[in-house]
């Protein structure tokens, strides 16, 4: 099983083109939303173009399954083949269950209790902008950072789940910058 997770890419095909060269050998690449649109409080950087982004998440031969980010609007859905439209997702392979969501409306508490209820292994946020691994009892949480507008240390970064492992990745030369435990 390899797992790719996304989030945060806010209209930025190149990074998009650049997370699916990290995560090529992936089954399946989960996003924590915000996908076309920039954000009010995110500057246009260099390479905006949602168009693209969403052509380009529509030819993706790996499936890319996305969890609704508070930059996300329904009419993102005239332009991109792949729903986003859900607030949580919930994906289950070999025994791994995971829920995928934003976060932006998320409190602590109210993950933990919805891991706990779901049985989830893996809850996987966005929203921040900022790479987090936390284990609490049997649950790991993950926030993967951004792929495009990167805050905290500023690196863009991607995750990769295989073999037991969850590294965060540099998306810029491919460097592992974390690795832990699954």
């Amino acid at each position: 099983m390899k797992i790719g997770v996304i989030s945060d890419l806010h209209g930025y095909p190149k990074k998009f083109e650049r997370s699916l060269e990290i995560l090529k050998d992936c089954e399946v690449i989960l996003c924590a939303g915000d996908i076309l649109y920039h954000g009010p409080r995110n500057p246009i950087l260099e390479g905006y173009n949602p168009i693209e982004l969403a052509e380009k998440i529509n030819k993706s031969q790996i499936p890319v399954i996305i969890a609704k980010g508070n930059c996300d609007a329904d009419v993102d859905g005239m332009v991109l083949d792949v729903p986003a439209f859900s607030p949580v997702v919930f994906y289950e392979k070999d025994g791994l269950r995971v829920i995928v969501l934003h976060g932006h409306d998320f409190d602590d508490a109210k993950l933990k209790s919805m891991a706990k209820f779901y049985k989830a292994n893996l809850v996987i946020t966005g929203h921040t902008h900022i790479r987090k691994y936390e284990k609490i009892e049997s649950t790991i949480y993950i926030n993967p950072g951004s792929i495009a507008v990167p805050k905290g240390d500023g690196i863009a970064s991607c995750v990769k789940i295989e073999d037991g492992k969850i590294e965060f990745i540099n998306l810029e030369n491919g460097e592992i910058l974390e690795e832990y435990s699954l």
